[in-house]
């Protein structure tokens, strides 16, 4: 049974039983920051089960995409060295949202698992969680297992939890028994619960019924539910008859590319080359998908664990050729997947462009990093130290999970603790801290609702629902405390679509108190004041936007959205947006395209947004559910949250349509003007284009006429002749800057000769130094140069420039072993505050005015250090 026929056969069997058929969503996780990637069938529905949303269905069936390669749930190592591990692979599950429990999700499973995927009955196994009788009875009086086919087990192996908090419960899992010849060596003790290869778990039947708190307590759900999770590949593994999911239809196409590309055969008896095949099989998938999906390669968060895996790839890569084929292998995963997931095929290029840079800067690392590693495994043959391991890391781009591939290689470890402890250290430093803001928390333990009004008025009179002072939720405060005021109504916008949150002020018993901040505590809108009165919960509030503030961000906001549509009619029907932050003074807007823009592009663009505006285009705003959205053409980014029975809509009729919660003017020509004021690129395939809208821009017009027409007057030429007479007096300034470099190479050639008389030993070292003036680096290297031609030795330059100084040190090469310029460096820092670095033969650094003492305190020093 193929592939398309599994999937097909899935959704047919729980579609006809009452399910709603629900598409899979991002793999990058909307606002839900316990998440780095989507790894789990439930995580779009983790809202319903919690009771924060209500869907029209109550029963939902999906075949979701997940990625699995950081944190809690991490399968990147084990990638390439099992059958049945990958980074990316899809999650069938059927789901129940206070509707069937656990009878009927028990049944479903054993039905379609030995009916409809025909699976022998007589090798299915089932385990439960160790106190769960319910389970045990349905499994052993309805299915009809015998007892010595159901397991009891711990909570390790059968209570399931999304993440350290969240939705969570007790979990029945279906495993089939491969047979002895899969098993370890203990038969009598072989198991579900056993790492081995014999007893593989087909599908996980997660009965939710408590949200787990951040002390480790787990609060009972308002309704129970049903969440099922089965990985396709491993199901298509066993209907198909196959040793590793590797060998299923799913990577054909995929492992023929490396073939061709390669030239090298899959050889099954062959554990190094089979491994490699196996990495970029998983790697080409998962990286392709994330691409897909807006991720981009950095060193911090999701783009960090993408880079790991591009990485990780390349370096198995090397194992079958020398060639770089890993980005042309994503073309295979396009065409095998591209018509279940459109979304590869809009963003194949960018996909490849990705992987193409990546892979190539990686490259250029990876001489640098396998030298330095060599080097140390000489002296340390035996183990690579959590020290070493991290300087790699931070220095070359070397991940933990490649060192470990090298190091399982030839048979060493490598201190993962160390190299954890170094990077704590490191994020300490660098005030990066990961973890779960309290006042999450809090929204969790109290159900407060706030109605948002921002969208038809700045100004809202309510009532105070909550109060949180001091992370705790009190009823009272007292005047001057810093709090957090929830409120039943409020008109201050939060955050969304990359819009800044409002500023404003709050009225509490006449007394006014401007806002510190505001920010979403679960449902609730909280705004953080310095209680100008004592207040308690039931006071009236009148919250007022400034309306000066919104207004300007409405106008760049709406303008994202022109520049977003005049984008895609410009330069095609792929470019998408990755990022945005819209401010009141300027907004950015990051989206994925290839190649930067010129000079002539920015016009058009500019232009088309310019004539849009002048249009005066009404705003539209609509609510209608995802489904109708996305069949009317709106935009959705990756990284938002969209409810799928009520969305929002804003559209510009005949030119834009967008899903979005943010507030927009009334029409286009509100926004007055468009410039663009930077365009650059943020990583491979990602670029930023920054502009002003309304006051702004024509603050900035006017600065720019301003300088250009005094520019003008200086040159006494016409504006339209300023450029020219600029680039004029600039190859006027380079030709004497040529002229004066020439003088000093002559003055130069004079003193040289008198400098050379001038150098003395110190030991067995030649040695001079020399106080200069207004003499750069670039000048102090060259008469380091030009000294050494003539007589190898130490020469030490000193150069004041307006009360500044610089220094340049230089050495021989055949001079290194005697003398040190990092000992130098250390003792001029330490001594008098000139700080500098460099190589073995060079350093350079300046710092402050040269101490007079500077030449004979070296010369003494140097005379006791050198042979």
């Amino acid at each position: 049974m193929n592939s398309k026929l599994v999937r097909e056969k899935f959704f047919d069997f729980f579609v006809t039983r009452g399910h709603t058929k629900v598409p899979s969503s991002s793999l990058i996780p909307a606002h839900d920051p316990t998440l780095l990637f989507t790894n789990a069938g439930m995580n779009q529905f983790k809202d319903v089960f919690l009771g924060k949303e209500k869907r029209s269905y109550a029963r939902a069936v999906s075949i979701q995409k997940c990625v699995r390669a950081g944190g809690k749930h991490n399968d990147l190592d084990n990638v390439g060295f099992t059958k049945r591990h990958l980074t990316f692979f899809e999650m069938m599950g059927n789901f129940s949202f206070g509707d069937y429990f656990k009878k009927e999700a028990i049944e479903y499973a054993w039905e379609f698992l030995t009916k409809d995927m025909q699976l022998p009955t007589e090798k299915l196994y089932a385990s439960i969680f160790e106190a769960d009788n319910e389970s045990y009875k349905i499994w052993h009086d309805d299915i009809g297992l015998p007892e010595k086919k159901i397991y009891r087990l711990g909570a390790k192996h059968n209570f399931w939890q999304m993440g350290d908090i969240g939705p969570c419960g007790p979990c029945s899992e279906i495993h089939i028994d491969r047979g002895p010849t899969y098993g370890c060596a203990d038969i009598n003790k072989c198991g579900p619960a056993c790492d081995c290869d014999r007893f593989v778990e087909i599908w996980n039947l997660v009965f939710m019924e408590y949200d787990r708190q951040l002390d480790g307590s787990d609060k009972p759900l308002k309704q129970k539910g049903v969440d099922t999770g089965m990985g396709f590949e491993r199901l298509c593994m066993l209907v198909q008859n196959k040793d590793s999911v590797f060998d299923i239809d799913l990577f054909t196409s995929i492992r023929k590319s490396i073939e061709q590309l390669t030239g090298k055969i899959y050889i099954q008896k062959d554990e190094h080359g089979k491994s490699a095949f196996h990495v970029l099989e998983d790697h080409i998938r998962s990286s392709s998908f994330l691409i897909a999906d807006g991720c981009i390669p950095s060193n911090e968060g999701r783009g960090y664990v993408l880079r790991k895996i591009i990485r990780r790839a390349a370096l198995f890569a090397l194992k079958l050729t020398d060639k770089d084929i890993f980005p042309a292998l994503s073309r295979a995963v396009v065409e095998q997947m591209g018509d279940i997931y459109p979304e590869l095929r809009i963003n194949e290029n960018l996909i490849v462009t990705t992987l193409r840079s990546e892979v190539k800067q990686f490259a250029l690392n990876l001489i640098r990093g396998k030298r330095i590693l060599e080097e140390y495994l000489r002296k340390h043959p035996d183990h690579i130290s959590g020290r070493q391991a991290f300087k790699l890391y931070d220095t070359f781009g070397f991940p933990l999970e490649l060192l470990n591939a090298v190091a399982r290689e030839r048979g060493i470890t490598v201190d993962s603790e160390g190299f954890d402890e170094a990077m704590r250290a490191q994020q300490e430093r660098s005030g990066k801290k990961m973890g779960i803001d309290e006042l999450d928390q809090l929204a969790l333990a109290e159900a407060l609702s706030t109605e948002f009004t921002g969208y038809d008025t700045y100004e809202t009179e309510s009532r105070i629902s909550g109060i949180i002072h001091n992370n705790k939720i009190v009823n009272t405060v007292k005047t001057g405390d810093i709090c957090w005021v929830v409120t039943e109504q409020s008109p201050f916008f939060v955050i969304g679509g990359g819009q800044v949150p409002d500023k404003g002020w709050v009225i509490i018993k006449d007394k006014k108190s401007d806002l510190i901040d505001v920010r979403y505590v679960g449902n609730s809108i909280a705004v953080q004041i310095k209680a100008p009165v004592n207040i308690k919960v039931g006071d009236t509030i009148i919250e007022t936007v400034d309306e000066q503030f919104r207004r300007n961000v409405m106008r760049n906001h709406t303008a994202t959205h022109l520049l977003q549509a005049a984008l895609i009619e410009l330069f095609g029907p792929f470019i998408k947006q990755s990022g945005s932050f819209v401010a009141s003074d300027y907004f950015r807007f990051d989206f994925t395209y290839p190649e930067s823009l010129s000079t002539e592009d920015i016009k058009k663009v500019e232009d088309l947004v310019n004539k849009k505006i002048r249009e005066n285009i009404p705003v539209c705003i609509e609510y209608t559910t995802l489904e109708e959205a996305m069949k009317r053409g709106a935009l959705a980014f990756f990284g938002e949250k969209y409810t799928p029975e009520r969305v929002r809509i804003v559209e510009l009729p005949g030119f834009s349509a967008e899903l979005c919660c943010g507030t927009h003017v009334r029409a286009t020509g509100d926004i007055g003007v468009f410039k663009i004021t930077e365009e650059k690129a943020l990583a491979a395939g990602q670029r930023r284009i920054m502009a002003v809208t309304g006051r702004k821009a024509i603050e900035l017009f006017q600065d720019d006429f301003n300088t250009v027409k005094n520019l003008s007057n200086e040159f006494k030429v016409q504006r339209e002749a300023v450029l020219d007479a600029v680039n004029t007096q600039k190859q006027q300034v380079q030709q004497l800057y040529a002229e004066i470099k020439g003088l000093r190479t002559h003055l130069l050639d004079t003193q040289i000769p008198l400098w050379e008389q001038q150098i003395k030993p110190i030991g067995m070292v030649p040695y001079l130094f020399l106080s200069l003036k207004d003499v750069l680096h670039d000048e102090l290297k060259e008469i380091a140069q030009r000294l050494e031609k003539k007589k190898p030795g130490l020469y030490v330059f000193v150069s004041t420039i307006n009360g500044r100084s610089l220094f340049l040190i230089s050495l021989s090469p055949s001079l290194v072993q005697k003398v040190s310029l990092k000992e130098i460096a250390a003792w001029l820092q330490k001594k008098y505050d000139l700080r500098g670095g460099g190589s073995q033969t060079m350093i350079q650094g300046g710092g402050g005015p040269i101490d007079p003492n500077l030449q004979k305190d070296l010369y003494n020093w140097l005379t006791k250090q050198l042979p």
